[in-house]
């Protein structure tokens, strides 16, 4: 019988019963089926024959279906497969854990023929969808950063035969405004299908390289930094894309709304045996301090940008554990970052 779109399911199922079941429901339906008794067996075969979607019992011997899709996620080849947990389990922590581990959908013991159906079809849809755009999304910003990098190359090419200038400046500056903000994109996008592993960094020396990122755009206003550290080697855990784009949003933000001729002032500091990072700048004071952090929210709808910078920084702090603080007043606003390592 011809393959319906050539999809190709795995079942890890202890139990033959099961298998044959699942196999009787699917195989009629034309999708490409492979088999394994226990975990280990069925990741290996996910290795070789990379399939479409896995349905995944939960009590196996050796390795039960909860470890059996944590090893699943870790794999960079396999992570991104939709993983659908089979049990007769019925309790809600049970149901919860399963989603905590990466699963999308759980199908109750014993099987109804429809609702298989429907579950399989419709994340075979989902999956496809999720694909499709993800590669349409990597040849858009491909698009986006061809020309971005061309018109950069160019700028130095300029300076270095001919100097720069008040317009080359404008358009160095032009350029870090745009990756920023499609960096943003870029995020908010990839956020809920990469896992975004985190790993030790150095704070400081991370942070100096922000800086002279930023100074071309801050140049444009005549704004400077200073950035204190009273730490020895300040290290944290979080990947360094969310690092970045925590630092580029608040730093963007900070040059956007300084005013001319003031400094921006990033210190690092050791309060109650928390790291503590911080950037202040002096200009325009935040009225709703309470709302800024909420996607799409713009104190100013004349502002540019898109309103998603922010929210972008407090789901990082969120998923990092990571406190943050702000005060503004009298000219001076100044956002506060408590890190602290959980043992």
């Amino acid at each position: 019988m011809k393959k319906i779109l050539d999809k190709k399911i795995l079942i890890i199922d202890d139990v033959s019963e099961n298998i044959n079941v699942l196999r009787h429901i699917l195989d009629t339906r034309g999708y490409e089926l492979y088999m394994a008794k226990d975990g280990l067996k069925g990741i290996e075969i996910a290795k070789s024959v990379k399939p479409d979607l896995i349905l995944l019992d939960i009590m196996m011997p050796e390795i039960d279906g909860y470890e059996t899709c944590k090893r699943l996620k870790k794999d960079k080849n396999l992570k991104d497969i939709p993983v659908i947990f089979l049990s007769a389990l019925s309790n809600i922590e049970d149901k919860v854990k399963a989603f905590d581990v990466g699963g999308i959908d759980y199908i109750p013991k014993p099987f109804n023929e429809e609702e298989v159906i429907i579950r399989v079809k419709a994340h075979l849809q989902t999956s496809m969808i999720i694909t499709s755009l993800n590669n349409l999304i990597e040849k858009s910003f491909h698009e986006i950063y061809t020309p971005l990098s061309v018109i950069q190359t160019g700028i130095e090419m300029q300076i270095l035969e001919y100097g720069s200038s008040e317009y080359i400046e404008s358009i160095e500056a032009a350029i870090i405004n745009l990756n920023v903000v499609s960096d943003d994109i870029y995020y908010a996008i990839k956020k809920e299908i990469s896992p975004f592993d985190p790993k030790w960094i150095e704070l400081d020396l991370f942070i100096e390289t922000q800086i002279k990122y930023f100074k071309p755009l801050a140049k444009t206003k005549n704004i400077t930094f200073t950035f204190y550290n009273e730490i020895e080697n300040p290290m944290i855990y979080i990947n360094d894309t969310e690092l970045k784009r925590l630092l580029l949003n608040v730093l963007s933000n900070a040059i956007k709304y300084s005013s001319p001729n003031t400094i921006i002032e990033i210190e690092i500091e050791n309060i109650n045996n928390k790291i503590v990072f911080s950037i202040q700048n002096q200009g325009r004071i935040i009225k709703e301090k309470d709302k800024i952090f909420k996607n799409m929210f713009q104190e100013n709808s004349n502002n540019l940008g898109l309103g998603i910078g922010l929210d972008i920084v407090d789901q990082i702090c969120k998923k990092n554990k990571i406190k943050v603080t702000v005060k503004s007043i009298n000219h001076f606003t100044k956002f506060s970052f408590t890190y602290k390592e959980e043992k």
